[in-house]
């Protein structure tokens, strides 16, 4: 099966570690996912296809689904995560949303005060050392 637009799919909300994510079963075209979105596979483990059981930038075998979040994933240097249980939350039973829905949620820039000018004043001019 070839991979997905991110922009097209409609996804479950979701978090990941405790990072807000979408996820979906289908595998999502990397080349479509906007910059400041990250996207991991995960991979089911032989004996419980119910559950995710590793994360990783690609997997290639026993395909769990792919999420996408708002923030990136400590993955370690081996390139997987093992996952336990309670660190994939939402699954099946949560909102749908777009990945444009999500990062107007969660990727909007905060609104902030403009930076005010500093002005410098002027060091107080000492006198001249009495000789």
């Amino acid at each position: 099966m070839s991979a997905v637009d991110a922009r097209k799919e409609h996804y479950e909300a979701v978090e990941i570690l405790g990072i807000p994510g979408l996820f979906t079963t289908l595998r999502v075209d990397r080349a479509t996912i906007p910059k400041g979105v990250y996207a991991y596979d995960m991979q089911t483990s032989e004996q419980d296809w119910s559950q995710p059981c590793l994360l990783a930038r690609h997997i290639t075998v026993e395909h769990f689904g792919t999420v996408l979040t708002a923030s990136p994933v400590p993955i370690p240097p081996n390139g997987y995560l093992n996952l336990s249980p309670g660190d994939f939350e939402g699954q099946f039973c949560g909102e749908r949303m777009t990945l444009a829905d999500f990062e107007a949620k969660w990727l909007s820039p905060v609104k902030r005060p403009p930076k005010k000018k500093v002005l410098h004043k002027a060091a107080p001019r000492r006198p001249a050392p009495i000789r």
